[in-house]
């Protein structure tokens, strides 16, 4: 198991790295186009991307995985039920995207560029698992993040023609996205054969398990980000995601982690679990060792010192990006492999977790700013991390007793 793990980590970590570096040269990219505004505008839309977006998943992405790991997909119509859900999604974000950019003042290209990320985000993920349960895992991951690739290089294009209009950055995006999403349906409805038998319900509710989780992290992440655009201002926020830019590279591992543990979470043993924390932790230590030292010079060149009064907290984003590459080992493993009682007793401590940090967060971030917001995201995702571990470890004991 530990040679077969490391062997696919590989691969898949290879894949993720080079779309994490067109995603991260990307928001490079337009940090220095853009104005401080026109940044936190971009960030606020990003943000309601990916809360919305996951939400209107329903959890059916991982629900899919944990169905066709023991069916065979090719026997089933997988269709079907990705567009109900795409009718369910095209229907919320239409009423609730012209709410907020209502609030916020942001026009209608901020509108247009939401939504048709959202919709076409949606089918890229339901479409790319679809190819994943048929064994095309390679080819999985690049439907899913050659978009990204995409979208990076239109920026550089953008950069050195100084085609920096916030508008024209809007429609031009959005656009991409959606005729990629196009491309993924035909691809994918010519390559994975379309069954007649239907998804049975258990597949959708085990979704629903994930779907909550999926909003708990989205509370995380997002709803501390809206805090700060609230509670401080747009262009804090626009700060806190120049900086913060530097856990993507921290991401690439925690993906990679989850893409390749979660579906064999059946197999993986004691010995295997220490060999993937060790993993985690050394490349923690060796990332945050080498951005700690060259971070700072690093982000105030690219950025043309724009954002030099926030890079004294790239230690505690460091610190967060090691705490995440702890935390998904037991949530992953959590999610593919264990009972419903170990994942009900998980979203239980994630549910109580999150709304006490973020009362608490409303009153660090007026306290300390933005200190304050990384601050809670590092207890939080350090008690997930105990608590998830200790449900292992409840795990492996019953097994050994069994034995």
């Amino acid at each position: 198991m530990n040679d077969s793990y490391l062997v696919r980590y590989r691969n898949v970590t290879v894949i993720i790295i080079l779309s994490v570096i067109f995603g991260f040269s990307k928001g490079l990219i337009l940090g220095r186009m853009l104005s401080i505004r026109d940044f936190g505008i971009y960030s606020l839309s990003l943000t309601i991307i990916g809360l919305i977006y996951p939400i209107l998943l329903f959890g059916q992405q991982k629900g899919f995985i944990r169905f066709f790991v023991k069916n065979n997909i090719l026997k089933y119509d997988w269709q079907r039920p990705i567009i109900n859900i795409l009718y369910i999604c095209f229907l919320i974000s239409s009423t609730i995207l012209p709410i907020i950019s209502w609030y916020y003042n942001v026009g209608f290209l901020f509108f247009y560029f939401c939504l048709i990320t959202i919709v076409s985000s949606l089918i890229i993920e339901l479409l790319s698992n679809v190819v994943r349960s048929a064994g095309f895992y390679e080819v999985a991951l690049l439907l899913q993040r050659s978009v990204r690739i995409i979208i990076a290089l239109i920026a550089l294009v953008f950069f050195l023609l100084d085609f920096s209009t916030l508008s024209n950055i809007f429609l031009v995006f959005g656009t991409i996205h959606l005729f990629y999403a196009l491309f993924v349906y035909y691809f994918v409805i010519k390559k994975i054969n379309i069954g007649s038998k239907i998804v049975p319900s258990r597949a959708y509710k085990d979704g629903l398990y994930f779907s909550a989780m999926d909003i708990i992290s989205l509370a995380n992440t997002y709803g501390m980000n809206l805090i700060i655009a609230s509670s401080l201002s747009i262009e804090y926020l626009g700060a806190f995601f120049a900086v913060s830019i530097i856990l993507k590279i921290y991401e690439t591992f925690v993906q990679s982690t989850d893409y390749v543990v979660m579906p064999s979470s059946g197999q993986i043993d004691k010995n295997t679990l220490k060999l993937i924390m060790i993993k985690n932790v050394l490349i923690g230590l060796f990332i945050s060792f080498i951005l700690i030292n060259f971070g700072n010079l690093f982000l105030s060149y690219i950025y043309a010192k724009k954002y030099d009064n926030y890079l004294s907290l790239i230690p505690l984003i460091c610190l967060l990006g090691t705490v995440k590459m702890m935390d998904i080992i037991p949530t992953s493993i959590i999610s593919g492999a264990s009972n419903k009682k170990a994942l009900k007793q998980f979203l239980s401590f994630n549910i109580i977790t999150t709304l006490i940090l973020l009362i608490s967060s409303f009153f660090s971030i007026k306290q300390y700013g933005l200190l304050g917001a990384i601050f809670c995201l590092i207890i939080l995702y350090s008690l997930r991390s105990i608590f998830g571990l200790w449900i292992l470890r409840k795990k492996f004991n019953l097994i050994r007793k069994r034995q």
